[in-house]
């Protein structure tokens, strides 16, 4: 949840819309737009007899980049459920930290947490605050897990920025906005100090999620309060302010003593359709900006490390890149899932649409693929192996 400060704060907001409904409103906009026909798409790609396209039409480049970079966060974001609140936090270390909000894990019993597959684990607080709304959760089965890189300069109005949490228990939403004011001040249960104001909203379980900077994908804050008179903004903790707080609890931690500890019973990590289904989808979603840009990798978030899918990935990328072409959207369809006792097999399609930079005329290319995933270490889904058809 949101703080809910005295006269001035509140904990209730609209509900940030599910990225992935974000995202197939994009994907289904630009098909319509770009394709201009209901016929079905050939195997090869084919030429439009339509006037080039109007720049209007076109998903802009940044949208198809932001797309990428919040399904490559992701993985570092989580959903935490304690006896009296859900809200949100996200990987901070490789010793398992997660930074959260004071108030989502205050006077808690026990804390779950869980990724946005299914995966649950007890964690510890080894550090709260009184003054300020932050504190730290352990979660030892995700030491030796890489963080998202932390904006460590303060930012200026007008940086382009993404909030991810759980606001409603729904994992991995998101709202995109800008860095409006900064350095704001305000005084509740806690002291807020140093704040940046964001247009992206918040509401009620996504308090303690990140707010990232869109152009370089780097954390910059923790969100943590609404304010009633402005309900349309939000306000983030910036990290750099507190780093040294973080820091100290994370080389002096304060663990229970064993007979306080309370232990869930956490569910394991398993396989579901739906899951299974989102993951293919988010990764044929962060292709198109490979296929335009050939630095990136964040499509490397879904592969298993050192397994053949990451060579069979490239291959997808090798045959689909053309310096002449701008891919715009990608429609992905799920056509079968297996689910067997330590993988499952996803049959998939998808249709690549993108415009060539001389003349804007517009096609799609296809492509089948059959996915074997696996759930890695850290309880999150990877793809191990890819048959390219």
């Amino acid at each position: 949840m949101t703080r809910q400060p005295s006269q001035k704060m509140k904990n209730t907001n609209r509900i940030i819309a599910v990225l992935s409904i974000v995202l197939l409103l994009v994907i289904g906009l630009g098909a319509y737009l770009l394709l201009g026909s209901e016929d079905p798409v050939p195997e090869t790609a084919t030429q439009q007899p339509a006037e080039p396209l109007e720049t209007s039409q076109q998903i802009p480049e940044a949208e198809i980049e932001l797309a990428s970079m919040i399904a490559n966060a992701k993985t570092h974001v989580y959903t935490l459920y304690t006896d009296l609140e859900q809200g949100s936090g996200f990987l901070i270390n490789n010793q398992g930290d997660i930074l959260t909000n004071a108030h989502v894990v205050l006077d808690a019993s026990y804390v779950t947490v869980k990724n946005s597959d299914g995966q649950e684990f007890n964690g510890n607080i080894i550090g709260i605050s009184e003054t300020q709304d932050l504190a730290l959760v352990r979660v030892n089965e995700l030491a030796g897990k890489e963080p998202l890189e932390i904006e460590m300069e303060p930012v200026d109005i007008g940086t382009p920025v993404v909030a991810i949490g759980s606001p409603g228990d729904q994992s991995n939403t998101a709202t995109t906005g800008e860095i409006t004011a900064t350095d704001l001040d305000f005084m509740d249960q806690f002291e807020y100090t140093g704040l940046y104001e964001m247009s992206a909203e918040i509401s009620q379980g996504s308090s303690g999620g990140p707010l990232i900077a869109a152009d370089t994908g780097k954390i910059l804050g923790i969100n943590s309060i609404i304010l009633e008179e402005k309900p349309g903004s939000g306000y983030t903790i910036p990290i750099y302010t507190v780093w040294d707080q973080l820091t100290e609890w994370v080389e002096n931690p304060t663990l229970p003593e064993g007979e306080e500890v309370v232990l869930q019973d956490v569910k394991d990590a398993y396989f579901a359709e739906d899951l299974l289904e989102n993951f293919i989808a988010a990764y044929y979603e962060i292709i198109p900006y490979t296929l335009n840009d050939a630095e990136s990798t964040y499509y490397l978030s879904f592969v298993l490390p050192g397994s053949e899918a990451q060579e069979e990935s490239a291959e997808l990328i090798e045959e689909k890149a053309n310096l002449d072409r701008i891919y715009d959207t990608v429609e992905p369809t799920i056509t079968a899932i297996e689910i067997n006792e330590d993988s499952a097999t996803v049959e998939a399609e998808a249709d690549f649409t993108y415009h060539d930079k001389t003349s804007g005329e517009s096609s799609t290319v296809s492509h089948e693929g059959i996915y074997t995933v696996v759930i890695d270490e850290y309880g999150d889904y990877q793809i191990e192996d890819i048959v390219n058809e």
